[in-house]
């Protein structure tokens, strides 16, 4: 009788344990769960709010036919918490805060006579000749291309976007975005 009891005894101690260890499983699992929903609607409530303050998104007007040097004129700007307008004028990017920016850009341009046209894009600090940032375009037919470059902007400085065409090239759209990569943290 002994052995058996003994045998009986091992049982209840392994059902015992298992129980232990299945409770605390579910608690883990639990756990995981609530942390896994409490991330998830945070980030889907910051989603829902829009934009982040952080980032300056341009459109700018249409370009028609131009034939020389100029600066883009921007149609529309949008969150502008590290960077603005200068003075409400339409050529301008005043910027706040001394640090890296991403400049990203969706660019569609032709050539007006069917031949291989050049052009440059370039981000260039008001007064300075020297670009931040330069795109080539090169086409012989209507394209759309994206771009990126990563630009170190000064607080206090105005920054700008300069077309240089060659050979009859136009651009028909740019949408361009400024995004600043250290967050909130404005301390230069």
């Amino acid at each position: 009788m002994d052995v058996e009891t003994g045998r009986a005894g091992r049982r209840v101690k392994r059902a015992r344990k298992l129980a232990v260890v299945l409770a605390f499983q579910n608690l883990l699992v639990g756990a995981c769960l609530a942390v896994t929903l409490y991330v998830n609607w945070h980030v889907s409530r910051d989603i829902r709010e829009g934009t982040s303050e952080d980032n300056v998104h341009i459109k700018f007007v249409v370009i028609g036919g131009t034939t020389g040097n100029g600066t883009l004129k921007f149609g529309k700007i949008s969150s502008s918490n590290m960077m603005g307008l200068v003075d409400q004028r339409s050529d301008k990017i005043y910027i706040n805060c001394t640090g890296p920016y991403i400049l990203y850009m969706d660019v569609c341009y032709k050539s007006l006579d069917q031949e291989e046209s050049r052009g440059m894009l370039q981000l260039q600090v008001v007064g300075s000749y020297t670009p931040i940032s330069s795109f080539n375009l090169t086409t012989s037919q209507e394209v759309c291309r994206g771009h990126h470059s990563i630009a170190y902007l000064k607080a206090k400085k105005e920054v700008s976007l300069h077309f240089y065409p060659s050979g009859g090239l136009k651009i028909t759209n740019v949408t361009v975005g400024l995004s600043y990569l250290l967050g909130r943290q404005c301390e230069f």
